[in-house]
């Protein structure tokens, strides 16, 4: 039998990302086919296209999925068809030390949908079962789009804790201190402060509890520094930017005793790290990525309306506008559109 075909992204080499026709994946019963509405675009999905991530070409892109199961494997029993669902694209291997100790998200071997597995930009991607969460009609499928990246920031802001009346400086005015900004207002935060390049995007975290904003300038002066005088150092820094400069002022920020979160990806490695400082002022680093345990507390705060992420998009995009989108990006949340075409194939697929 001929199998339908979908329209889906494939990274094909360095700088190539063709649009292209390709069969609808077969699933196996542990699997189930998702009909995708959306997908979202992060800083990752640049680098693999760029050539400066590390698994070889050719795969699908994607893993910030959103869709509604179209069919479910012989082993699924908590899933049907119609569920509208939202994808953790972390596949641990069940097998190594960690899974057997019930702690998947240190894996030592874990595959990740759309990193070195084919992903969501695509009509239509095929998920292992345990992958996949049901979404409330709460939340919108534009907010599903982003909830993946925001798992990251919840898990490691759970590890680090968050204590009422914390004083916490966030590095960075992206997505990511987005959800940084939230989650910690969430957890009891006293004052949340920022340091941002992006004068234009005050608006938007101030109407999500974000009360002083600095600029990276203000930062390098320390013996006149107006943040150093307001708050002689913050309980909880977290830098969402991950430059060599944005490494070592989270680091002097931190109040002795305090935490620090490191998760921006920018830099590959820092020019200087100031271990010395680390150790005198006795702080606590946290570094994390996927959180698999904290998705459904997760679900459950954007459904009531404690987390926002629809606001963080800025753009819409069809599956075609993304190559040229890509050459231009700088960091702003978009989302692809891949529910145009899908009665075409839709039709020739069974549940």
């Amino acid at each position: 039998m001929k199998l339908p075909k979908m329209k889906a992204l494939i990274w094909e080499g360095k700088g190539v990302l063709s649009l292209r026709e390709v069969p609808v994946p077969e699933i196996e019963a542990h699997e189930v086919l998702i009909r995708v509405s959306y997908t979202g675009m992060c800083a990752t999905d640049k680098e693999i296209v760029t050539g400066t991530f590390p698994t070889p070409p050719p795969y699908i892109l994607g893993h910030e999925i959103t869709g509604s199961i179209a069919s479910v494997g012989g082993l699924i029993q908590n899933l049907k068809a119609g569920d509208r669902v939202v994808v953790d694209p972390a596949i641990p291997c069940q097998e190594c030390p960690a899974c057997h100790a019930n702690r998947p998200e240190y894996c030592y071997v874990y595959r990740e949908i759309g990193i070195n597995e084919n992903g969501g930009w695509a009509e239509f991607v095929k998920v292992p079962g345990r992958c996949v969460h049901r979404i409330p009609d709460e939340i919108t499928d534009l907010s599903a789009a982003i909830f993946e990246p925001m798992t990251c920031p919840f898990g490691v802001v759970e590890a680090a804790n968050v204590y009422p009346g914390d004083d916490v400086l966030i590095f960075g005015d992206g997505p990511a201190a987005f959800y940084f900004a939230q989650i910690v207002k969430l957890k009891g935060a006293g004052t949340i402060s920022m340091v941002m390049k992006q004068l234009e995007r005050i608006s938007l975290f101030s109407s999500i509890g974000v009360k002083n904003f600095y600029f990276i300038e203000q930062m390098k002066d320390l013996a006149s520094n107006a943040v150093v005088k307001e708050h002689n150092g913050f309980d909880l820094v977290i830098d969402a930017v991950g430059t060599s400069e944005t490494v070592k002022h989270t680091v002097t920020y931190a109040k002795t005793g305090g935490r620090i979160i490191f998760y921006g990806l920018k830099d590959a490695s820092t020019d200087y790290f100031p271990h010395r400082e680390v150790i005198f002022k006795n702080l606590t680093i946290y570094g994390k990525t996927n959180s698999p345990s904290i998705w459904p507390k997760a679900i459950q705060c954007v459904k009531q309306g404690d987390i926002v992420l629809e606001p963080l998009i800025e753009k819409i995009v069809k599956p075609e506008e993304v190559p040229g989108l890509l050459q231009q990006w700088e960091g702003k949340k978009a989302v692809i559109d891949w529910r145009i075409g899908h009665s075409d194939c839709f039709s020739n697929i069974k549940n």
